[in-house]
């Protein structure tokens, strides 16, 4: 009974830290001014009710997409991950077999850490591709628009929805406005097949383009008119004509690693309207480049803007743009598009607060590092009472189960992980189809990555089958039974 009565003291302590952390009376979630970040009244960000029902499963892609930079914190767990595992491999084949067999215990830590470790990947792939809802942005002043000025369909090489998923995910993150900024190619969209009430709770839909710049950034237009007629141009100061005088848009830059601090003035004497301060694609924006921006958009009186640069992976955004505009609520969608349109195309920075769920950007060489201990913290800082309820019952739940199955004689460390991982290939499987069934698009790379899902979802069922070949056919003496 004493290992029994250890797991569970074990399991107690780490649920009673994460309910302390999350009782704490400051939360790292915003919504914040990404300008400043300096905490924004009159607006708050909220969780899809359902998930809570399900949060610890969802804690894995949370913990990485609200880090400053969730490239450097996917990659930081994972690494910790595959060298945890391996450690845990290599010790428990040397306590049953201890010094007799080197070669038999690096090969099991070597086991340990590439299952571990595709069993992750596949996890956030789900996770990616299923677009797992994320945080909404409620605000309830009726002179406000919220709106997103940068994001793809299928039309673009790179993208993975049709138009009508992305005005559906927009609307569940709390938009009532958004541009498509199509690559090289300024599309007319027009949504079809819906009743005016059933458009009408979408959000209002602009047109636009996205075209390499000559200095290391992307330039995007934004247009009143879509009808008309623009061919690509890498020249700034061409293309910003172009779209302030052809379809009376507005016009603005995404910093890439490219961009110098000099080229920013020079992007403003071209005539640019603005600049992307935080992008929910690109989330690493220098310190030293973020700085120049905001000095340039205040001598200059140029707009910052906070845009998501969705093509459909994942379903959590952390970007969102608010802007004032009398009479907001009474505005028809064409009316709503054209009046976010001209606040950006007048430079009305006093309108305009670019707002993000959290910082974003390049994190500290410390939080890179240890990105899965501190994001953990993060995370468990932001949960909500029903998400930490959520997590008392699971745990407990799944314990109980463990401690079912080895009262039966059988391996729980062999049998649940494999349900995790033959749970995640089925969903992979269903997820993949439905992408292929949306993804064609002009360039049939939706198509190619539900293709690629579904064979990511049978290597799960490989792995699961792998991991739990130990078990099959064995029995194993119960651990937690007493002497």
């Amino acid at each position: 009974m004493r290992d029994k009565r250890k797991a569970s003291a074990i399991l107690l302590a780490g649920l009673l830290v994460l309910t302390f952390l999350a009782c704490l009376p400051y939360a790292p979630q915003g919504p914040f001014d990404a300008r400043s970040y300096a905490r924004l009244a009159g607006m708050r960000l909220e969780q899809h009710p359902w998930t809570a029902l399900i949060e610890p499963f969802f804690a894995p892609m949370r913990i990485i997409a609200g880090a400053p930079n969730f490239l450097v914190a996917a990659l930081s767990v994972l690494i910790w991950v595959t060298l945890g595992a391996g450690v845990w491999g290599v010790l428990a084949d040397w306590n049953r077999r201890g010094r007799k067999n080197v070669s038999h215990t690096l090969a099991a830590g070597l086991k340990s850490a590439l299952i571990a470790t595709s069993s992750l990947t596949l996890l956030l792939l789900l996770f990616v591709i299923a677009r797992v809802p994320g945080w909404r942005l409620v605000v309830r002043d009726p002179n406000v628009i919220v709106a997103d000025l940068h994001t793809h369909t299928v039309i673009s090489h790179d993208g993975l929805v049709s138009l009508r998923t992305n005005l559906a995910w927009h609307a569940s993150c709390g938009y009532n406005m958004e541009a498509v900024t199509e690559h090289d190619n300024l599309v007319a969209h027009v949504v079809r097949g819906l009743t005016p009430s059933q458009r009408n709770k979408l959000p209002a839909l602009a047109s636009g383009l996205e075209v390499h710049s000559v200095r290391g950034a992307m330039a995007l237009g934004v247009c009143r008119d879509s009808s008309i007629k623009l061919g690509s141009t890498s020249d700034t100061a061409v293309f910003a004509k172009k779209i302030h005088d052809k379809c009376g848009g507005a016009v603005f830059i995404l910093p890439l690693k490219g961009l110098k601090l000099a080229d920013v003035d020079k992007l403003a004497d071209e005539g640019v309207d603005g600049f992307e301060i935080v992008n929910g694609g690109h989330p690493g924006l220098p310190q030293p480049l973020r700085r120049r921006l905001l000095a340039v958009s205040r001598s200059r009186g140029l707009v910052l803007l906070a845009d998501t640069d969705w093509h459909g992976w994942s379903g959590l955004t952390r970007t969102w743009n608010v802007i004032r505009v009398a009479g907001a609520g009474s505005l028809s969608l064409s009316r709503r598009a054209k009046a976010v349109i001209d606040k950006v195309r007048d430079r009305d920075s006093a309108d305009i607060i670019p707002v993000a769920a959290g910082y974003m950007g390049v994190p500290s060489r410390g939080r890179a590092v240890f990105a899965p201990f501190v994001e953990t913290v993060r995370y468990c800082m932001e949960l909500s009472a029903a998400r930490v309820i959520s997590w008392w019952l699971w745990a407990w739940a799944i314990f109980s189960l463990w401690i079912f199955i080895e009262n039966k004689g059988f391996s729980p460390a062999d049998i649940l992980p494999a349900l995790l991982v033959c749970s995640t290939g089925f969903l992979l499987i269903l997820a993949g189809i439905c992408q292929v069934r949306q993804g064609m698009g002009t360039t049939g790379f939706g198509y190619r990555v539900g293709l690629a899902t579904i064979g990511a979802g049978l290597i799960a069922f490989a792995i699961a089958a792998f991991r739990g070949v130990g078990f099959i056919g064995q029995r194993h003496r119960p651990g937690f039974r007493g002497r």
